[in-house]
């Protein structure tokens, strides 16, 4: 008697529109959905264009592209947008979130001298995305080189501080090996906290070089396949530097369409062993899992 299948939970493997800004966001967006993306993650910068909802949902639309995820402007260049206060700007991405019809927004960890954010986030910060209808989660932060010396600025840069103070948490590979954490050991922690992710690779030299996939040395294989493996259906969004083919529409569109089809292929297996309810039909994966 055969089993009965059903459509597995995946992933949306998105792209960011962050490392792209210099190209203004219509072009953006063009480059995006000519790698083939279909999903994506609005990061609201400097530009007017990105911080309000309807040209970027009317620009995505038109162009195929749904906007998944919203990245609220929390860089160091974004301080002033939508004012300095860092919840007032959860107030407002959430509104921003919801109206172009996405489901998660990024936000910061609070800075060392931010004590009110980080009791807003431990204390409020669930209630109000429950209310808001969006999941708000917070990214894996990390040290950044004074001279010889590594001084934090923000809170919760350890991945066990961030599980304890944030309900959803989201993982960027870059940032945690930057920090000097194991990417695999960070995965398991965070556990059922996970709501997206920030893939790329890194060269393992201190620096946030958000290399292609493949060009540095972390286990990115092993952790997509965790992450199949365990039925993670959150985002997971290609945050890229570009810079080196950012001005060059060939190159950057191969350069998108590599990286999003080699998510694709760590990912279709699994897909399928999902789809047939044998989650665990192989212990291959546990055992190098179990063993890094």
């Amino acid at each position: 008697m055969s089993h009965p299948t059903h459509p597995a939970p995946r992933p949306t493997i998105q792209c960011s529109t962050g490392p792209l800004w210099a190209l203004g966001l219509e072009a953006t967006l063009d480059v995006i959905a000519e790698a083939g993306f279909t999903h994506i993650e609005l990061m609201v910068t400097r530009d007017p264009s990105t911080q309000s909802p309807d040209l970027p949902r009317r620009l995505a639309e038109e162009r195929g592209l749904r906007i998944a995820a919203l990245h609220a402007p929390f860089l160091i260049v974004t301080r002033t947008v939508w004012g300095l206060g860092p919840v007032e700007k959860i107030r407002r991405g959430a509104e921003m979130t919801a109206a172009v019809g996405a489901t998660t927004m990024v936000v910061h960890p609070p800075l060392l001298w931010e004590t009110g954010y980080g009791r807003w986030i431990r204390e409020e910060m669930e209630g109000f995305a429950g209310g808001a209808g969006v999941e708000i989660a917070v990214e894996t932060m990390y040290p950044v080189k004074v001279g010889s010396r590594s001084v934090a600025g923000y809170r919760w840069i350890r991945p066990e501080l961030l599980a304890r103070a944030a309900p959803r948490v989201v993982l960027d590979t870059s940032h945690v090996a930057v920090a000097g954490h194991n990417l695999l050991g960070a995965r398991k922690l965070f556990g059922s906290q996970l709501a997206h992710v920030h893939l790329s690779d890194n060269a393992g030299d201190g620096r946030d070089g958000h290399l292609e996939i493949g060009r540095g040395v972390l286990p990115l294989g092993r952790f997509l396949d965790d992450l199949g493996r365990t039925g993670y259906a959150g985002g997971i969004c290609l945050e890229l530097a570009l810079g080196g083919v950012v001005d060059r529409r060939e190159a950057l569109v191969a350069t998108l369409t590599r990286n999003r089809e080699s998510v694709e292929a760590a990912l279709a297996g699994w897909a399928v062993i999902a789809a047939q309810d044998r989650p665990e039909s192989t212990g291959e994966t546990l055992d190098r899992l179990e063993t890094t």
